[in-house]
C-alpha cells in the first residue's frame, strides 16, 4: 500500500509539476487564507491522502457562479488523489448562516427547504460529473484508489442529543472569542441584531466538522472568504472534543490535526462582485439561467479579467492558458479567449454538448447582418450543424405574434422575451438605462444615440422610457427584433404575423 501511494503522488507531479496540490492551487489564485500553518498543510497534501470537504446550505434551488470557485478547489484537490466530500447543509440552511450579512435570512418553509436541498443534491452530482470528464480531457486521468462523498447534514445533525452537544462541544466554546469573531461584532452594531439561532450557526457548522472528521477522516475545509471564522471555530471545536471527549484523550499532532483554506472574494477588475449583475445571480440552474445567457456572461469578461477566470473555472494546465493568451493577443476581436473561458464553464456546469451548442450560436450571433440571425434561427433538427436543442436551451429565441409586439408595452415585451421577472422589473431596467435594441449598422438612427458595434457584429441602440413602439418596429428586420438588457442578456425575438402566443 505505501509503495502504491508514493507511484500516485509521483504520476500527479509527473502531470503538474507541482510538489503538492496547495502549490497549484497558490498559483492559480484559489488561496485566500489557510487556517494552520502553510508548509505543514503542503507536506500533508503531498505525503498522504488527506479527507477535504466544501459545504453549501440550500438556500436557493440553484447554486449561483460565484459558488463554483470553494468547488473548484474541492475538484482539483480530488483530481490529485485526495478523499472529497461534498456537504449539503439540509439541516444547517434551516439556522441561516448570518457570515458576511447585516440582516437576517427571512425563514422559509421545511417544504422549501426540502426541495432546494434536493435540487442542488442533483446539481452538485452533475458538477461532479462533469469535473471528472473536464479533467480527463486535461489529463487527469481518475484512479481507483480516489474517493468522493456527497453528505447532507440533515442525517445527523437532526438526531443531536442537546445535552451531549452541550457537553462535547459546547463546553469548549468561549463566549468571549465567539463575540469577537467579525461578523456577531459587525451584525450586532451595524445590522438587525442576531439572534441565538445565528449565534450557535458557527457551533452547528463545527459539529459537522467533527462528525466528518471522526466518521469520514475529513481533516481540511475549503470555505469562501467570508468562512474563515467559520472554520477556525471548527478547528478548536475538533481539537477541544479529541482532547476532552469521554473516551481516551487524543493530542493530535501535523498529521492529524483539522486545517482550513478560504477562496478569495472574486470581483471584476472594476471592483463588482464577480457573477452578480444588476442585484441578479447568475444562477447554474438552466431554468433560472440559461446557457445562452452564462455564456454571454462569461463571453463579456473584461480582457483584464480572463486570465484570472481561465485558471479559476477551468481545467486548462496553466501552459495553455498561456498559450491561448498569447494567440488571444494576435487577434483580440476574435475573442478566443474569452470563447475558452466560456465553454469551459458551459462543460462544467452543462455538458460538452449544451457548451458546443451554445458556442455555435453565439457565433451565428457574431456576424453582421440580421439576416444571418434568420437564416440560423434555431429550431431542433432544421439544421445539421447545431445539435438537437432542449427546451431550456431554446431560451434565447422567441416567438411572437406581431399583435403582441405592437399592441404591448415595451416593459411586457421584455417580460414576455424572458428578459425580466416581471413588468415592474422590466420597467425599471428601461428607466435605469439598460434595455438595447439591436440593428444593422446601415439603419441605426431612428432612435436615441446609438452605441458604437458590440462583438457580435450589431449595433445597439438604448431604449428610453418614452420610446414608442413604431421606433421599436423600425428595427425589425426580416422578422427579428434583438434585444439586450444589461451587459449580457440578449434575446432574439421572431415576430410572426401568422402564430398567436398567449401572454
Amino acid at each position: 500500500m505505501p509503495a502504491k501511494r508514493t507511484e500516485r503522488v509521483e504520476d500527479v507531479q509527473a502531470i503538474h509539476r507541482w510538489a503538492s496540490v496547495l502549490e497549484l492551487l497558490e498559483a492559480r489564485g484559489y488561496i485566500k487564507n489557510i487556517a494552520g500553518d502553510r508548509n505543514v498543510l503542503s507536506n500533508l497534501l503531498r505525503k498522504k491522502q488527506v479527507g477535504v470537504y466544501a459545504g453549501i446550505d440550500p438556500t436557493a434551488p440553484s447554486l449561483h457562479l460565484g459558488h463554483l470557485l470553494p468547488l473548484m478547489v474541492l475538484f482539483w484537490v480530488y483530481l490529485h488523489g485526495h478523499h472529497a466530500v461534498s456537504l449539503i447543509g439540509g439541516a444547517t440552511a434551516r439556522v441561516g448562516d448570518p457570515s458576511g450579512r447585516l440582516k437576517s435570512r427571512e425563514r422559509m418553509a421545511s417544504s422549501v427547504h426540502a426541495s432546494n436541498a434536493q435540487s442542488l443534491h442533483v446539481q452538485v452530482e452533475t458538477l461532479w460529473q462533469n469535473a471528472i470528464a473536464s479533467g480527463q480531457k486535461h489529463g487527469h486521468e481518475q484512479k481507483p484508489e480516489w474517493r468522493r462523498k456527497l453528505l447532507d447534514n440533515a442525517d445527523w445533525l437532526g438526531k443531536v442529543d442537546i445535552v451531549s452537544f452541550l457537553q462535547l462541544l459546547g463546553s469548549g466554546m468561549r463566549i468571549g472569542t465567539m463575540l469577537g469573531r467579525d461578523t456577531v461584532k459587525n451584525k450586532l452594531e451595524k445590522g438587525d441584531g442576531m439572534s441565538f439561532a445565528e449565534f450557535s450557526y458557527p457551533l452547528l457548522q463545527a459539529w459537522d466538522w467533527w462528525h466528518m472528521f471522526s466518521n469520514h477522516g475529513v481533516q481540511l475545509q475549503i470555505g469562501g472568504s467570508d468562512q474563515y471564522g467559520n472554520i477556525v471555530a471548527g478547528i478548536d471545536a475538533i481539537k477541544h472534543i479529541t482532547q476532552n471527549g469521554d473516551e481516551r484523550s487524543v493530542k493530535l499532532d501535523d498529521s492529524s490535526a483539522p486545517m482550513g483554506i478560504t477562496v478569495p472574494l472574486l470581483t471584476t477588475s472594476k471592483g463588482e462582485k464577480f457573477g452578480k449583475s444588476a442585484g441578479n445571480a447568475v444562477w447554474l440552474d438552466a431554468s433560472l439561467t440559461s446557457p445562452f445567457d452564462l455564456y454571454g456572461f462569461l463571453l463579456r469578461t473584461t480582457d483584464e479579467d480572463v486570465p484570472r477566470h481561465l485558471n479559476l473555472f477551468t481545467f486548462l494546465p496553466v501552459a495553455a492558458i498561456e498559450s491561448l493568451l498569447e494567440e488571444h493577443s494576435k487577434s483580440p476581436g476574435k475573442r478566443l479567449a474569452h470563447h475558452a473561458l466560456a465553454t469551459e464553464v458551459l462543460q462544467l456546469v452543462h455538458g460538452p454538448e449544451v457548451a458546443a451548442e451554445t458556442r455555435a450560436k453565439h457565433e451565428v450571433m457574431r456576424r453582421p447582418s440580421l439576416a444571418s440571425l434568420v437564416s440560423k434561427s434555431v429550431t431542433p433538427g432544421e439544421d445539421p450543424g447545431i445539435t438537437t436543442s432542449t427546451t431550456e436551451t431554446q431560451q434565447e429565441t422567441i416567438k411572437l405574434a406581431r399583435s403582441q409586439i405592437e399592441n404591448a408595452s415595451l416593459a411586457k415585451i421584455l417580460y414576455q422575451a424572458g428578459l425580466a421577472p416581471s413588468v415592474s422589473a422590466a420597467t425599471r431596467a428601461i428607466k435605469s438605462g439598460g434595455v438595447y435594441v439591436a440593428s444593422s449598422q446601415s439603419s441605426s438612427t431612428s432612435m436615441n444615440e446609438v452605441e458604437t458595434a458590440n462583438e457580435e457584429g450589431l449595433t445597439f441602440a438604448p431604449v428610453s422610457v418614452d420610446s414608442r413602439l413604431e421606433d421599436i418596429a423600425s428595427f425589425l428586420q426580416d422578422g427579428l427584433i434583438v434585444v439586450r438588457m444589461g451587459k449580457w442578456k440578449v434575446r432574439v425575438i421572431e415576430v410572426d404575423d401568422d402564430q398567436q402566443v398567449s401572454s
